[in-house]
């Protein structure tokens, strides 16, 4: 069979598939990308990046997110200029939010690849209004910046408001630096540091959290339905990234006694003091990573604790009380520290593997970065844990609250971890 007979193959396959989705039967079309997924070809998913893909219909919403993530990056970014195309023509309501959910995975998954496209995206704004509108100017260049700078100047008052918005989302410390001091001239609806915060940051050039990220891999039997991963149908690449590093102790029983309710701690992971306090720390010293499941969130909003030179916590909340809702351990494990491949550096909530170390976090609410309880400073993001995790009764699964998120934080000066969570 020549090349071209065997693109015609898969791209008959891939439009085989996308004709299910069109029909219009979640379970038959969820079943087909399954089977689709497990048995696709580099070729076959190549194909799927099509026009065609484009003009599903609003149902198919819920499972494109599972196409998306395996695409090859080249074919995802011939797929978002088509997206784009397609904005251009005014499309129906339901392409219009098709090619805004492609639109908002390229800028998260293939940013770099949307740079020569910055212009146009300006222009039409697709995802208007939601948090995903300007995150593609993560991957402004200078000429970008410069072009937004034109925009804050001569621009309208909309296109002011939002080349400020974008100035503040590349991220790069010259392009906050304009925005900041354009800010008390534009009579926007918040004070310049709740949109510092918005973008992770403390000032043009501080950002509050640091620049490698890693994935905790987690054993393939560990979670619940014998997968890495607790969702059910194919697995996201970011569950299943290849490592060959250390294993680190995860879940079980703390060292220490919670300093509000006087129970036993619970063990979250054992790390590298490095992963937690960056470069200045010992690389051979480990972090005891442990806080009150039983208190945080419940009791208290945020819950901190000072390691030692051992790297044990000791709480620095005290007082007395009785748990509302007393929590089980998590179930003892071992995982690994994976580097992060460029594609899952930023992610959102509710795809993918989200137990990460380092890089930004995944907010489910408004950026909460805690002050050090003892030095006052902003205390900075180290990791996150997302929902889903088993727990020592067999029944339970962790949950942050409802399908939440736990957020870690560090004061390295200070030693001191702080500890909170979001979810909906």
């Amino acid at each position: 069979m020549t090349d071209d007979a065997h693109h015609d193959a898969s791209r008959l396959r891939a439009l085989d598939l996308i004709a299910v989705f069109k029909v219009g039967d979640y379970h038959a079309s969820q079943a087909q990308l399954q089977k689709f997924l497990r048995d696709a070809s580099a070729g076959d998913l190549d194909a799927l990046a099509d026009d065609t893909l484009l003009s599903l219909p609003r149902a198919a919403g819920n499972i494109i997110d599972e196409v998306l993530c395996v695409i090859p990056a080249a074919a995802f970014a011939r797929l978002a200029a088509r997206a784009l195309d397609a904005l251009e023509q005014q499309p129906s309501p339901a392409m219009r939010e098709m090619c805004d959910e492609v639109l908002q995975e390229a800028s998260l998954q293939i940013g770099p690849a949307l740079q020569t496209q910055l212009g146009r995206l300006f222009g039409l704004a697709p995802n208007r209004g939601w948090t995903a509108e300007n995150r593609p100017w993560r991957a402004a260049q200078d000429e970008d910046v410069a072009f937004l700078n034109e925009k804050l100047v001569a621009g309208d008052q909309e296109q002011r408001r939002k080349a400020f918005e974008c100035l503040f989302e590349t991220r790069r410390p010259g392009a906050m630096a304009i925005a900041a001091v354009a800010h008390p001239a534009l009579a926007l609806p918040y004070p310049l540091h709740l949109y510092l915060r918005g973008v992770d940051h403390d000032g043009p050039g501080l950002p509050l959290y640091g620049a490698p990220c890693a994935h905790l891999i987690f054993p393939e039997n560990y979670m619940y339905g014998g997968s890495a991963d607790p969702a059910p149908g194919a697995q996201h690449p970011s569950w299943t990234l290849p490592g060959d590093g250390p294993l680190h102790r995860f879940g079980g029983a703390g060292s220490a006694a919670c300093g509000l309710c006087t129970g036993q701690l619970h063990h979250l992971v054992t790390l590298p003091e490095r992963t937690m306090f960056g470069a200045t720390a010992s690389g051979a010293a480990t972090l005891s990573l442990e806080v009150c499941l039983s208190c945080l969130g419940w009791e208290r909003d945020k819950l901190f604790y000072r390691h030692g030179d051992d790297g044990l916590p000791s709480p620095l909340d005290h007082g007395a009380v009785t748990p509302q809702f007393p929590a089980n351990a998590l179930a003892p494990t071992e995982v690994r520290l994976v580097p992060t491949p460029a594609r899952w550096t930023w992610q959102q909530w509710g795809r993918g593997n989200l137990h990460r170390v380092g890089g930004a976090p995944v907010w489910i609410q408004s950026p909460d970065y805690p002050d050090c309880p003892t030095c006052a400073r902003t205390m900075h993001f180290a990791m996150q844990l997302d929902s889903e995790l088993p727990t020592t009764d067999e029944d339970e699964c962790w949950l942050w609250g409802s399908g939440g998120i736990g957020y870690v934080f560090q004061c390295q000066p200070c030693r001191t971890i702080g500890y909170l969570w979001q979810c909906t």
